[in-house]
């Protein structure tokens, strides 16, 4: 102990870097007691069949399928690697959630100590790395990453990426090939656990102009960036196919604002949250009203500055250090594909998640300044300061996953006019079992957006709450302004109404909008199977059990259709796979009790 205690006193960067740990150990530690939050977490892990059947043929589908249900029930993007921890975790924790929270918080730490390695590897003095990294390690923007499960894939990239830098920086220096060889993996490792870790691969190649102090040849550095450019731009191309044709991302911009304007914005909206004087939630004004005018003009002096630093000629009058630089290029570069710059994206405008490789950068910028302080004493105090400022916003942030209720809670007052945020906090409070303040917020949340979830959520509420006739209204509404869900639940109430024709075109309407969303073909089968349509009714159940298979109600309703269609051998099957089911058991069996041998 006394050798370790003497060990952190001559390498003060390794002390920072112990107690980054230590910190993130502390913070994080109240999300080890957490299960789900009602925030893709279901969707990803407890309603995932195929990672729930560990197997050959999970493998086969995780790696090789872009096109089937089972992709989508996969999520419609190509990470295999993010794919592959949760199937992990299913088989070694179950359905225990907190040692999912474990494992998260497992791979951040590797993701602190892996950068710190990389930041020494590349040149910089290790006291600088040490601060960036206890900064970072604290930073509140992380929570939305290591707090909710649905994220893992960002926890996963930022580890991959800060291996891949490390073993990179090694081989450039003079280390053997197996050097480069680990980089490769790792750097595959990274784009398939998100799609942005591309670029975190990419600023290797502007730290490696950057930082040149401990480059051994240029050769060894561009053999080494070809070798990780050929990889990662191989394994980014199945990314990009299935990210594009899910519409993830996209060429036409939606958002609230012109491209350039968006593109300012949002870089002025980051610095605001990456120098923390913003509270930290799921959702922001920027992405409904777009940016306001303190953002575009921070996002427009800030390019300016990080640019003029980035590209300043060395061994001038005014010349920044490579570690001032290292930090620029490396915030820069990963923040590009968030930046609406390349791609407009099309599904969240802005987010905490996004900037998790991003803060580094602005860490090390950070650390830069505090190193220049030359009284000892007033430098401990102000890095204390800043570390405990950083760590009182960050235990904030998390809790905001305590519970889906207190998440959705803080979207709303974070951004009034995001009405899905409003639909979600409503539907959290039904959950909880409090029905009268979910029809008051979804009342209140009307009052600011008029977004077609919301509408739904009204029209569920009112049926929830016996007013039929106000629900189906309601729904209509929703379904008219373009919910598809909406559609769909129109249908099914149409359809007790025995207004087949009318209830059949609006199913139809929803399972086109949502041709992987297994209620909606459900709906649009029962439909059909109503109107005598038996064909078409075969054909929506298919896919509905094609997406669900494990549900008897799926396997129930696609043998009724197949015995319509005169395929009684077809259907047995389906139906004794459920006679045991204890909701549809009894009808299962009378049903195949009047099939004929």
């Amino acid at each position: 102990m006394k050798a370790l205690a003497e060990r952190l006193r001559r390498d003060p960067g390794l002390a920072a870097v112990v107690v980054a740990v230590l910190a993130a150990i502390v913070l994080y530690a109240p999300t080890l007691g957490r299960g789900l939050v009602g925030y893709d977490d279901s969707y990803m892990i407890a309603d995932n069949w195929v990672l729930r059947d560990p197997s050959w043929s999970t493998l086969h589908t995780v790696f090789f399928d872009f096109d089937s249900p089972k992709r989508f029930v996969l999520s419609p993007e190509y990470l295999p690697v993010r794919d592959l921890s949760i199937m992990l975790d299913v088989m070694i924790w179950g359905d225990w959630y907190p040692g999912f929270h474990l494992t998260n918080l497992g791979i951040y730490l590797a993701a602190i100590v892996l950068w710190f390695g990389a930041l020494d590897a590349f040149g910089i003095d290790r006291k600088i790395a040490g601060i960036a990294i206890l900064v970072w390690a604290v930073h509140p923007a992380h929570a939305e990453s290591v707090a909710w499960l649905a994220e893992r894939k960002g926890l996963l990239a930022a580890m991959f990426s800060g291996g891949a830098a490390l073993a990179y920086a090694r081989f450039r220096s003079g280390r053997g090939v197996p050097w480069l060889a680990l980089g490769a993996v790792a750097s595959v490792a990274a784009i398939w656990s998100k799609a942005p870790a591309a670029f975190a691969i990419a600023a290797l190649a502007a730290l490696e102009v950057a930082l040149p102090a401990k480059r051994a040849s240029w050769k060894r550095a561009l053999v080494g960036l070809g070798a990780l450019g050929a990889v990662s731009i191989a394994a980014f191309v199945p990314v990009l196919h299935l990210a594009a044709s899910a519409a993830v991302v996209g060429t036409d911009a939606h958002g609230p604002a012109g491209r350039l304007a968006m593109v300012l914005g949002v870089h002025g909206f980051y610095l605001k949250l990456a120098a923390m004087v913003i509270s930290n939630a799921v959702s922001y004004p920027i992405s409904e009203v777009g940016p306001s005018t303190v953002d575009l003009v921070l996002g427009g002096l800030g390019l300016v500055l990080a640019v003029a630093v980035a590209f300043a000629p060395r061994n001038r009058a005014w010349s920044p250090s490579d570690p001032l630089r290292a930090a620029v290029v490396l915030w820069l570069v990963t923040w590009l594909p968030v930046s609406h710059l390349l791609l407009p994206l099309q599904m969240i405008v802005v987010a905490d998640r996004y900037v998790l490789v991003p803060t580094l950068g602005l860490a090390l910028a950070l650390a830069v300044g505090l190193s220049r302080i030359s009284s000892a004493r007033a430098r401990r105090a102000l890095i204390t300061v800043i570390v405990l400022a950083a760590a009182m916003r960050a235990h904030d942030a998390q809790s905001n996953w305590r519970d889906a209720t207190t998440l959705w809670q803080r979207a709303v007052r974070s951004n009034p006019q995001d009405g899905i945020a409003w639909s979600a906090y409503a539907d959290a409070l039904v959950k909880a079992g409090d029905a009268p303040h979910a029809a008051s917020v979804a009342s209140q949340g009307l009052r600011l957006s008029r977004n077609p979830r919301l509408l739904m959520r009204k029209a569920l509420l009112l049926l929830e709450n016996g007013n039929r006739k106000a629900g189906v209204v309601s729904m209509r509404v929703a379904a008219i302004a373009g919910e598809p869900r909406a559609m769909s639940n129109l249908a099914l109430l149409l359809l007790e109404d025995q207004l087949l024709v009318e209830a059949l075109a609006w199913a139809r309407q929803g399972a086109a909008a949502m041709p992987m969303y297994t209620p909606a073909n459900r709906a649009h089968g029962k439909v059909a199977l109503a109107a005598g349509h038996a064909a078409e009714a075969v054909l929506a159940f298919t896919r509905a059990y094609e997406l669900e298979p494990q549900s008897c109600t799926n396997g129930y309703n696609l043998a009724l259709a197949l015995i319509q269609r005169s395929r009684p051998l077809d259907a047995r099957p389906l139906l004794e796979a459920c006679t045991d089911d204890p909701a549809l058991g009894p009808r299962v069996r009378a049903t195949l009790a009047g099939l004929r041998p």
